[in-house]
């Protein structure tokens, strides 16, 4: 590891010692806005009303400052304010530094094998692998009546094939990308722990107290991530590949790991494809999900079919399991550069072995989505 710090202080000072000439910086805005229009009709246990017609968002502005030095090396930044109002005021913010040897990314952002993945093709912004229906479903945390549904969610198998290793997530990374070289490219990523939006150093013998799922607990957390992108005549191909471990020492848990693999193929205009990852040795994180879908494009339009499946340890009965399965039918309609429509009808089904307390059957909900919504890129 200390030859790789190395490596990086070198291009760091290479890169920063030269001068910038008549370079000047430039400065871009960017950033997305999603506004979701939809109805859900939904069956949780316990009593409560949770169908009706919503309206939901989701929106960041991105700040981009970047200059080219008389070498090539470009360097630049990349923060990003979450526009909607949670609890992450500002979201990654990391320094990208680009030339002929490569990518490097410096700051809080996710690991490089979360970056290379390819998984289902889906035209809408809804999706259901990493996606949204929880907008609209109340199948993650405690219900109104004190019932227990899902746990351990973003980043995670129940949720996604977009594994963070005990879903960290944003952690302060060491993050290099290779060039490509054939279709095939490389990316290796290192965080000293897993804390988010704070300088703070922490005993990694002794971490902060905390749920295992929130990822505080591990330290040194390595990802490494592959892919390979290419076209063979009319058919094309993308394939990839990761895998991830961390230390525990101090945790509830031994030292985790993930991995994953997808897979892409597109001919004349049809794309099939899925992906599959699998967390362990993080206890009741402990888990696998795949997914799996097929979309077309034409023109404007677009359309597709795509089905999630993830589950882990229940948290309430360790010793048993919780199952998410989603279902999206999608169509898309891209009415100008960076503006997208999109319609929807999705079906989501969750599962638990047992209810809380280990008593009865699971506490389990189904629910459906109808909606519509449109998406600007700028």
């Amino acid at each position: 590891m200390k030859t790789k710090l190395m490596g990086t202080t070198a291009v760091l000072f290479l890169a920063t010692s030269l001068p910038a000439g008549a370079a000047e910086w430039t400065v871009r805005v960017g950033g997305f806005m999603e506004q979701y229009v939809g109805y859900a009709g939904i069956d949780a246990p316990g009593p409560g009303d949770f169908d009706g017609i919503d309206s939901k968002q989701d929106a960041e502005v991105w700040f981009l400052p970047s200059i080219t030095l008389d070498n090539g090396i470009k360097i630049g930044a990349n923060i990003q304010l979450e526009a909607f109002q949670g609890g992450d005021q500002i979201d990654e913010a990391f320094m990208q530094i680009d030339g002929s040897f490569g990518q490097i990314l410096l700051g809080s952002e996710n690991s490089a094998g979360y970056k290379m993945t390819y998984a289902a093709p889906d035209v809408t912004f809804l999706n259901v692998n990493s996606g949204s229906f929880s907008f609209f479903v109340p199948f993650s945390g405690t219900l109104p009546s004190g019932i227990q549904l899902a746990d351990d969610t973003f980043r995670r198998t129940l949720q996604t094939t977009y594994l963070e290793n005990v879903g960290n997530n944003d952690a302060q990374r060491f993050t290099y990308f290779t060039p490509r070289f054939a279709g095939f490219q490389l990316g290796v990523s290192y965080a000293r722990d897993a804390l988010q939006d704070t300088n703070l150093q922490i005993d990694r013998d002794n971490p902060p107290a905390g749920n295992v799922g929130g990822g505080n607990q591990i330290s040194d957390i390595f990802d490494i991530g592959a892919n390979y992108v290419n076209s063979f005549g009319d058919i094309d191909v993308a394939v990839s590949g990761r895998w991830g471990t961390a230390n525990g020492e101090g945790a509830t848990t031994d030292d985790p790991t993930i991995w994953s693999a997808g897979l892409n193929l597109g001919y004349a205009g049809f794309t099939i494809g899925g992906s599959y990852a699998e967390q362990s040795g993080a206890g009741l994180v402990n888990g696998e999900s795949w997914d799996a879908g097929v979309s077309y494009e034409t023109g404007p339009w677009g359309f597709s079919f795509t089905y999630f499946h993830g589950e882990n340890v229940d948290n309430e009965n360790p010793g048993t399991d919780e199952e998410n399965d989603q279902y999206l039918l999608g169509a898309a309609y891209t009415v100008a550069k960076g503006v997208k429509l999109n319609g929807y009808l999705g079906y989501m089904e969750f599962d638990e072995d047992l209810s809380d307390g280990g008593v009865g059957n699971g506490d389990d909900l189904d629910a459906y989505i109808i909606g519509t919504g449109m998406i600007i890129n700028f």
